[in-house]
């Protein structure tokens, strides 16, 4: 695949993101988690050295917050409060069973920027039955995303697909990008963790995992975005803006991005256009890192910098005609202009020969016992393996 992308100029050092991972257990069961630890909440103080150890490790513009079901845990503003005192952007994934207005308002009050709610199809959970149709699953989304907007936070929408062409996809990126207040979206293709016996090492120096079994029922483990963007074009004809390689193959995408502006006519229609990574945004991160000694990550909602961004790229080797265009679509009063950033990752696997084949940097790394390693297998890593 020779997508119409860019490849990221990330490096384990100057990747701007990291996950903080305050807790196991859970109030709903989903088709494919890849949590597999006893149920615990991590102390504060644990949390707060696990934060200031990945500000030595890298040089972070945002963390996201996972678990388990972080809303379980009873410290999480406080951890919050961590996230932001540190200058960083703070990201929370939920299921959202728990998540109501007055607990959104605590959240912002504590100074989250964007709530991610894990909301899809087969979940076993008590707001939504197990065998909803989409148009009630839609509707859930919409509902908690409506009540993320009221609360001043952004809402990103979180999804598990279980097949590289699945209809899931096409599903999710429509809501999404049809949502007025749904900015993010992120699809995790399925990856069979449980039949990875063990894990050791960590990304600095290498990861090498044994499999207790065959996996089975996963997307194809090295092709399976390249496949996704194939079917997205099709459906969608949308296009990636940007990609990261794997540390076998650093032009073979696992984590891939699309930048999609979305706005309405006046007759009410839904006008959307994805952007072509050109100059503007070369420049913008290398002058990002030279001022701030860091790239930015998460990006709040700003209509007059992504009209700036829209046109700075037109004019340094984007959709020229394409991004006038919507532009001009999108001028009046009532648009609604959106940039909406939709993301696909293909986890971890083990190869044949032990090695195991990650995102390279890999953006999504939390911490165990110290060290950087894919939250996507950090259950199936050794304790008192590898070296920071």
């Amino acid at each position: 695949m020779k997508p119409l992308a860019w490849r990221l100029p990330w490096r384990e050092g100057t990747v701007p993101h990291a996950v903080l991972d305050i807790c196991r257990g859970c109030n709903i069961t989903c088709r494919a988690c890849y949590n597999a630890a006893p149920a615990e909440f991590r102390p504060l103080q644990d949390i707060e050295a696990d934060l200031d150890r990945m500000l030595a490790l890298r040089r972070l513009s945002s963390v996201t917050i996972v678990g388990g079901e972080v809303t379980l845990h009873p410290d999480l503003c406080g951890i919050v409060s961590r996230v932001k005192q540190r200058g960083l952007g703070a990201e929370v994934c939920t299921n959202g069973v728990l998540l109501d207005a007055p607990y959104a308002a605590r959240l912002k009050a504590a100074g989250a920027d964007i709530i991610y709610v894990h909301i899809e199809s087969g979940q076993e959970r008590p707001d939504l039955p197990k065998s909803a149709s989409p148009a009630a699953v839609r509707a859930l989304i919409e509902a908690k995303a409506d009540l993320l907007h009221a609360q001043g936070l952004d809402a990103g929408l979180l999804v598990t697909v279980f097949s590289e062409t699945s209809a899931e996809i096409v599903e999710a990126m429509r809501v999404t990008l049809e949502s007025p207040h749904i900015n993010y979206l992120l699809i995790t293709l399925y990856r069979d963790t449980g039949a990875i016996a063990s894990v050791t090492g960590s990304l600095a120096g290498g990861l090498r995992g044994r499999m207790s079994r065959p996996a089975v029922g996963q997307p194809d483990p090295v092709e399976g975005v390249t496949r996704t963007a194939d079917l997205v074009s099709r459906e969608l004809g949308l296009q990636p803006f940007a990609y990261v390689g794997s540390n076998a193959d650093a032009g073979n995408p696992r984590w891939l991005s699309y930048l999609v502006g979305t706005a309405r006519r006046r007759d009410a229609t839904l006008v959307q256009h994805c952007l072509r990574a050109s100059l503007f945004e070369r420049a913008f991160l290398w002058l990002s890192l030279r001022l701030s000694g860091r790239y930015p990550m998460y990006q709040a909602q700003d209509p007059r910098r992504f009209r700036v961004q829209l046109l700075a790229n037109a004019l340094t080797g984007g959709r020229l005609r394409g991004n006038l265009g919507f532009l001009a679509a999108s001028r009046h009063d009532r648009a609604g202009l959106r940039a909406k950033r939709l993301l696909f990752q293909n986890p971890a696997f083990v190869a044949a020969d032990g090695r195991v084949v990650h995102c390279s940097p890999c953006a999504d790394a939390v911490l165990k016992e110290g060290r950087l390693v894919p939250v996507c297998i950090c259950d199936r890593v050794a304790l008192g393996s590898g070296s920071a």
